[in-house]
């Protein structure tokens, strides 16, 4: 991680400015919702409510999902996007049409280089 020291001048506010700041990087997706909230100094929620469009805001902070573990949240996202994961029979079918023979660790290999 780097570390940056910037002076700024009189007259201007510093929690404006790193706010701004983190705003921008933010939306640059060069730091997560998390980070640019404590980049602010300011909790998540009050990020979201300043930064994001209040349809994005609500999708963030909406009570169902404020409580939720991070595993919780992606198992909920699984079953809203309906995926079911991939169909074991279809991807044998496959390997066994396209007669793949060389070993697992070659092939791996050959994606390195």
């Amino acid at each position: 991680m780097h570390t940056v020291t910037i002076e700024i001048p009189e007259g201007l506010d510093k929690k404006g400015l790193l706010l701004s700041f983190a705003e921008q990087l933010y939306h640059k997706d060069l730091i997560s919702v998390e980070q640019a909230a404590d980049l602010a100094g300011i909790e998540v929620e009050e990020f979201v409510k300043t930064d994001l469009p209040k349809s994005d805001g609500d999708h963030w902070l909406s009570d169902a999902k404020s409580h939720q573990t991070m595993e919780e949240l992606f198992q909920a996202q699984i079953r809203e996007r309906g995926y079911t994961g991939a169909d074991k029979k279809k991807v044998d079918a496959l390997r066994d049409k396209l007669d793949i023979r060389e070993p697992l660790e070659l092939l791996l290999s050959q994606l390195t280089k």
